[in-house]
């Protein structure tokens, strides 16, 4: 009986196996099998765990499930992150024509590695440098993207509205603003409202037109907002060059001011939809148009003209010459400095983007500097204009006879409120009253000194007499 007990207990096991997975028994076989079952496990343990049809069964309950492959393979995002770096730029330049614009357009363009598409826009795009500037680079323009490398256009922040500008720089992974108002104050603007009504003035170009720009990019898309102001703006409003230059030019620091804080509005106005724009202010200090530090130390160098003549143009030797930079609040004196070297360092702003993300740098120039000090321009109404040595702040101040010894690594992103605006038309105005008040006791002393003399030879005309 338990020899047949065991073939029908096997029997049945194997039938079990093969029923569950067809489903075609009914109940009543499978309440059998469950009795037999339990009733073989007493008579003998370890008879149900040497039966081969539990491994077969086995085997095919598990083999229907093939997880792995519904699995989905992750997306290489390797490759399109190396296409991304090395995908190549596009710079639209605000200003182009101007004469930083022009320097840094010459090396953007012949930068055929980082760059394939330069438009350059100008209030006049048939003026006679727009026009300069299409012969002369006229090889560069190789096609790209659909369209030739360098393209000339027309803008004007001030006049266009919001959705032309915007129609202007769209498609531009970098915008960069280099233009700004030269407007001489004049006695009466304060009563014909020559903020509000000359589109010349730093109102209207230095901020109005450079906030409507900067929103303009990033609406569109941009990436980078670069804008070149002024050294001065850093300084406090009661400094005696911010003073002086508000009122000579029509309050321009004021507005460049106004300007930056437009720019830092526009930047921290990002959201979830729309890409995010960094931005990179240049504050220069006195603009000259002396080679930069780069310059070679011949005293004249051969340039090719348009119509294939060659012009030998006498330059100054700069080698004693060197720049100074610094970034955020620090200081340094607005001394004279040449155009080729600012646009020199917009250009490595642009090839150090994560370096320069959200910073404000400062430059200007020095004379005969060594390792731990340099030479300021001084000037003092009893000594007159003087150079003075002056130890440098190696921490936050790099001095550079050439641009291959920048530290993109020293520069120090923007605090978030380390920028405010200042009481310049406070001060302005203080000066204007304390020059007039100074001028009327001046001419009363004067006129005093007159009178008293004309008494006294009067008087002593009359005891002669």
């Amino acid at each position: 009986s338990s020899s047949s007990s065991s073939s029908f207990d096997g029997e049945w096991v194997t039938y079990r196996f093969g029923d569950d997975d067809d489903d075609g028994e009914d109940n009543t076989k499978k309440k059998a099998d469950e009795t037999k079952k339990r009733t073989q496990q007493q008579q003998h343990p370890t008879t149900t765990t040497t039966q081969k049809p539990k491994k077969e069964t086995t085997t095919t309950t598990t083999t229907p499930k093939k997880k792995k492959k519904k699995k989905e393979t992750p997306p290489n995002n390797t490759n399109e992150e190396e296409e991304k770096t090395k995908k190549k730029k596009s710079v639209c330049i605000v200003g182009g024509c101007g004469r930083i614009g022009s320097l840094l357009t010459a090396k953007i363009v012949r930068d055929s590695e980082r760059y394939d598409k330069v438009r350059v826009l100008t209030r006049d795009a048939r003026s006679e440098r727009a026009e300069k500037m299409r012969k002369e680079y006229a090889a560069e323009t190789a096609t790209s993207r659909g369209g030739e490398r360098l393209t000339i256009g027309e803008c004007d922040v001030v006049n266009d509205t919001a959705e032309k500008v915007r129609e202007s720089v769209k498609g531009y992974d970098e915008v960069i603003a280099c233009f700004g108002a030269q407007r001489i104050s004049k006695p009466f603007d304060w009563i014909t409202n020559a903020e509000n009504a000359d589109e010349t003035h730093p109102k209207s170009v230095n901020f109005l037109g450079v906030r409507k720009l900067a929103f303009a990019a990033k609406e569109s898309g941009c990436e980078r907002f670069v804008r070149v102001t002024g050294m001065s703006v850093g300084y406090s409003a009661f400094d005696f060059i911010a003073v002086l230059l508000n009122n000579v030019l029509s309050m321009t620091i004021k507005f460049q001011l106004l300007g930056e804080l437009a720019i830092r509005d526009a930047c921290v106005a990002n959201d979830e939809t729309k890409n995010r724009m960094s931005y990179t202010i240049v504050r220069p200090g006195n603009l000259t148009d002396q080679e930069g530090i780069d310059a070679n130390d011949e005293n004249s160098t051969n340039n090719s003209n348009s119509d294939g003549s060659t012009t030998t143009k006498t330059v100054k030797k700069n080698n004693e010459n060197v720049v100074v930079l610094t970034h955020g609040t620090n200081h340094i004196d607005a001394s004279k400095i040449s155009r080729e070297d600012v646009a020199s360092l917009i250009y490595v702003a642009l090839q150090n983007r994560e370096a320069t993300e959200n910073v404000t740098l400062s430059i200007s120039g020095a004379n005969k500097a060594t390792s731990s000090t340099r030479s300021a321009f001084r000037w003092d109404p009893a000594r007159g204009a003087y150079w003075e040595t002056q130890a440098v702040d190696d921490a936050n101040v790099q001095v550079l006879s050439k641009w291959s010894e920048v530290d993109v690594n020293k520069f120090q992103p923007d605090e978030k409120d380390d920028l405010k605006e200042k009481a310049h038309q406070f001060w302005a105005w203080s000066f204007l009253f304390a020059s007039f008040g100074g001028v009327y006791l001046f001419v009363r002393a004067v006129f005093s000194l007159v009178c008293f003399l004309a008494v006294r030879v009067t008087s002593s005309g009359v005891g002669v007499a």
